[in-house]
């Protein structure tokens, strides 16, 4: 039984989002504190470690978009999702924070929003999951918790990010779903804006202010998911067990040569699915795909 804070939409109710029903993979449902609103929004995601340049961009950027009526989709964490929240609160706009643990109190995360979590909800926006109450923060959530951000929009801004950010991945997924993927221009410099910066040399759209976003839904995006997976890195783990597919194997086989817990190699051929270079054949069966080679 859900607490009365908390309501379940499945995907053939009317409330779910129209954008996310449309994506590849689209959640079964969703879990939701506050209200969702039938209004435009736009992704904004980036880095934890973002700079005052980031903070300024970001307030810029939101504040003009949340002027034209649009809402603000992010996932609340620390960086440029939570000033994303922030710059939509303080602009009097509508925001939701997607969330990869449940949105139960005691599982809100970070816990460093709480406060934020209940402006949100104050200011008449929403907090939404697809994993149930009590569910704990997991970092291979997230990833996945990706996928809801850049499907709930027809475009996602990336704002600061390195070149091992979450938030390539989320800008993989939006172009893979036929969404307008636009990101902030950085220094060459700056750690944090290399990510974007290679976005940006792939042929993304620049932003530098919200009139760059409501232009770039009006035209057409240029095809640039293989190159930005081309760009996405492997971790060890991921390196290790891609070395180890052989035609189609098993889960737990992998986890026997690899030496990992199956948890572990679930959770890597997940991201290593999102990346490109796996593809699940069913009963726990994977295979690598035929485009993609390791970097």
């Amino acid at each position: 039984m859900l607490p009365d804070n908390i309501q379940y939409i499945s995907r053939d109710d009317p409330r779910y989002p129209p954008l996310l029903r449309q994506v590849s993979d689209p959640p079964k449902g969703l879990y939701v504190r506050g209200n969702l609103q039938d209004i435009p929004c736009i992704s904004v995601v980036g880095t934890r470690r973002c700079t005052s340049y980031g903070r300024r961009a970001t307030s810029e950027i939101v504040s003009g978009l949340v002027a034209t009526g649009m809402g603000i989709v992010s996932g609340m964490a620390l960086g440029i999702d939570g000033e994303a929240h922030k710059a939509a609160l303080i602009a009097g706009g509508y925001t939701i924070a997607v969330l990869g643990t449940g949105i139960d109190e005691a599982s809100l995360y970070p816990r460093e929003h709480i406060r934020l979590a209940h402006e949100i909800l104050d200011a008449g926006g929403a907090i939404v999951s697809e994993n149930p109450p009590g569910s704990p923060s997991f970092k291979y959530a997230f990833p996945r918790r990706n996928r809801i951000i850049a499907g709930w929009s027809p475009a996602t801004l990336v704002v600061e990010a390195n070149e091992n950010s979450g938030s390539l991945i989320t800008a993989r997924l939006a172009l893979e779903d036929n969404r307008e993927v636009l990101a902030v221009p950085g220094s060459i410099w700056s750690d944090v804006s290399m990510g974007c910066n290679k976005l940006l040399s792939l042929g993304a759209k620049v932003c530098t202010g919200a009139r760059d976003i409501l232009d770039a839904l009006e035209l057409d995006r240029p095809e640039l998911i293989s190159q930005v997976r081309a760009n996405l890195p492997l971790t060890a783990e991921e390196s290790t067990l891609l070395g180890l597919i052989s035609g189609q194997m098993h889960v737990d086989d992998l986890a026997l040569n690899s030496g990992l817990p199956s948890s572990h190699v679930s959770a890597h051929l997940s991201l290593l699915e999102m990346k490109g270079y796996v593809a699940q054949l069913g009963g726990q069966m994977w295979s690598r795909t035929a485009s993609r080679l390791p970097k």
